[in-house]
């Protein structure tokens, strides 16, 4: 997070169907307030009308950051989260828990799956240098991501 807060060609957002009461104490403990402080953009769930699976509030998002829909990469952790993402035309990589792992992320449109970033050593140049170096229809974590489980016969 850091890095991307760093970073002025990247533009880093908190996009979270949570109340904003809720949301703001999380974020609070979770990056603190000097980094949740330097945030481009905040949208809570009291901030659209609509909430996930509805993909507005990445829209919404979109919009206040100004950048074009197919540069947007989220980071979700539910199917709720990536039925949005993916009806806003974003690309979305899912971090899962245990009782997730064997959700049909692939199946919904996920470009990658991952336990967490940490663990697979996920950094801004494992996710934007294939969007750089070879189009905005590169493979995300290629290398790094889960495998798409093949189906059985």
């Amino acid at each position: 997070m850091d890095q991307a807060l760093a970073d002025p060609k990247i533009a880093v957002g908190v996009c979270s169907a949570s109340t904003k009461e809720a949301a703001e104490k999380v974020l609070a403990v979770t990056l603190g307030e000097e980094r949740a402080s330097r945030l481009d953009v905040c949208i809570l769930g009291d901030d659209v009308s609509e909430k996930k699976p509805s993909p507005m509030i990445y829209i919404v998002a979109r919009e206040r950051i100004g950048i074009d829909r197919e540069r947007c990469v989220v980071i979700e952790d539910s199917k709720v989260g990536l039925r949005a993402a993916k009806a806003a035309g974003m690309k979305c990589i899912i971090t899962y828990t245990s009782s997730t792992e064997e959700e049909p992320f692939y199946e919904l449109g996920a470009e990658a799956k991952i336990p967490d970033l940490a663990s697979r050593k996920v950094t801004l140049e494992t996710i934007f240098k294939p969007l750089r170096e070879k189009g905005l229809d590169a493979e995300l974590l290629e290398g790094i991501k889960d495998p798409m489980a093949v189906a059985a016969n």
